[in-house]
């Protein structure tokens, strides 16, 4: 199970690089429970183009991410893209790497892999990889 971090984890707080401000959306905590009580393997995919403008450093970015698990629970892997949309790389989501990464991390292939995600650019590159 893949899902995205912002606006379906914790609440959208854009570039968010303080972990005072994480907020997890309301149910997150038993759906993940009951997730992982199935015996399914957790994995977050996000875009995080605040590193790539100089907003937040790679060290908040982990902290914000100690504090979401601090709150929800462990994750098997955690695949971020650090890059703007103007970069041009293979991992911004609704390119597939992210979803590639995620799954191989998780020791699976996409196609037994289904993303959750709050945009379309989580549903495009969820397709775009073999996802559901």
């Amino acid at each position: 199970m893949l899902l995205d971090r912002d606006g379906t984890l914790v609440e959208d707080v854009p570039y968010n690089g303080d972990p005072e401000k994480v907020r997890p959306m309301p149910g997150a905590r038993a759906a993940l429970d009951r997730l992982r009580a199935a015996g399914l393997r957790l994995g977050v995919v996000t875009n995080q183009s605040g590193l790539a403008k100089g907003l937040f450093t790679a060290a908040q970015l982990r902290a914000v991410h100690a504090r979401i698990e601090a709150l929800l629970g462990p994750f098997d892997t955690w695949q971020v893209c650090p890059h703007d949309d103007g970069d041009g790389c293979a991992c911004r989501k609704p390119a597939p790497g992210l979803v590639h990464r995620a799954a191989a991390a998780l020791g699976t292939t996409p196609a037994r892999c289904v993303l959750v995600g709050d945009i379309g650019r989580d549903m495009t590159a969820a397709l775009a990889a073999g996802a559901t």
